[in-house]
């Protein structure tokens, strides 16, 4: 990809800036998820795509045992510290999540010697589009490849996962981790946070594109309401697992036991469960939709998501149901929701190639009107999973 090649080579001229050693150039896209939302720590399917723009990392060994971490997103910030003190809470600052893939891939593969590392991006960050994910799997992927570790996906997912669990603090699924290095190029790929299976649907590039567009109301994800919507559920599962002791996570309630039991549930928490039991069933039929050609079909199930996520799960907010409604009233829109755990960042819509030039020129416009905010669409098509650029 061009943009790809462009995005490396400013890497690698920012990284000579403060190294003279010859670093690797390793690339991890981010994802936008088109189903299965807030369902990957409640034990359900979800289908994320991987973006055709992420994160750069230049990376070399150094004589000693030392990290040095610089970014292009924070200019003039160095981090220098021994590999040795590379712990848990250590920082919470920008370099945490590269820190926790280092972390947690010495945990795995054994000691890491010295590093020079220089990260940069052209996704943006805070928007709902895995711009940490990105960072993490791509560490993790390129410090596989600089140890030559025998590793596989699965592998590297749960170590990805483990940098922003335990060293980050983000109780957070693993969807991210998994849509970033499962990923293939033109595919949506399906995948069961519980039994760990996937599936790759096809997406017929030709035909349509992703559109994302950006609210412009920046999150922060660790500090946000994410973590109370985990609390949530997690208590909700435990009240009614005193009725229902064969149910493991909530992906399990069937609508009928939850009709049943919802009564025993504090409102907020009803509204919680009742938008996982309707997402998971909204994933079978949106898969069963791209099997068939359906885009329809699969639009409408992106749509009717983003209703659950706004009124049922309450993470929307007022700039991104705008924007969503503009987006649907779009001709050749299939579906609109918003993508990432909410608060803020982006809508995601799946829109006819033939519609492009009007969605671009009605959906920001309509915006700025309504909002006084300006924005732009950007599109993507399915993008593979993390590669080495030489």
């Amino acid at each position: 990809m061009e943009v790809t090649a462009a995005l490396a080579e400013q890497t690698l001229d920012f990284f000579r800036e403060g190294s003279s050693k010859a670093p690797r150039i390793f690339f991890a896209p981010g994802r936008a998820n088109l189903g299965g939302a807030h369902m990957d720590y409640n034990g359900g399917k979800v289908m994320p795509v991987a973006l055709s723009k992420g994160t750069c990392i230049a990376i070399a060994p150094r004589d000693d045992h030392f990290l040095q971490l610089r970014s292009a997103q924070f200019p003039g910030e160095k981090i220098e510290v021994p590999m040795s003190e590379l712990k848990p809470g250590r920082t919470k600052t920008w370099s945490a999540y590269s820190e926790g893939a280092l972390y947690c891939a010495s945990q795995a593969w054994g000691e890491l010697p010295g590093l020079d590392i220089f990260v940069n991006a052209d996704l943006p960050m805070g928007r709902g589009l895995s711009s940490s994910a990105s960072v993490e799997c791509g560490m993790v992927f390129a410090i596989s490849k600089l140890l030559e570790a025998k590793t596989d996906a699965d592998e590297m997912i749960r170590l990805a996962h483990r940098a922003e669990s335990e060293y980050v603090g983000v109780r957070c699924g693993i969807l991210d981790q998994a849509a970033i290095l499962l990923a293939e190029k033109d595919s949506i790929l399906l995948f069961d946070c519980l039994e760990l299976t996937r599936e790759h649907l096809p997406f017929p590039a030709d035909r349509v594109a992703i559109a994302v567009v950006d609210s412009g109301v920046q999150r922060e994800l660790a500090n946000s309401a994410f973590n109370e919507r985990v609390a949530e559920c997690t208590r909700a599962l435990s009240l009614l697992q005193e009725q229902l002791p064969g149910v493991t996570c909530l992906r399990d309630v069937k609508r009928k036991e939850f009709e049943l039991q919802r009564d025993r549930l504090p409102p907020n928490l009803a509204r919680r469960v009742k938008h996982v039991v309707g997402e998971y069933e909204r994933t079978q039929v949106a898969a069963q939709a791209l099997r068939a050609g359906n885009l329809a079909g699969f639009g409408e199930t992106m749509s009717s998501a983003h209703e659950s996520l706004r009124d049922l799960f309450e993470v929307s907010t007022p700039e991104l149901d705008i924007l969503v409604d503009a987006s649907q009233s779009i001709d050749g829109c299939f579906g609109a929701r918003l993508t990432g755990a909410g608060f803020g960042g982006c809508i995601v819509a799946v829109v006819d190639t033939n519609s492009k030039g009007v969605f671009n020129s009605q959906v920001p416009e309509i915006y700025e009107k309504k909002t006084g905010r300006k924005t732009e669409v950007q599109w993507f098509r399915p993008s593979q999973g993390p590669m080495e650029i030489t």
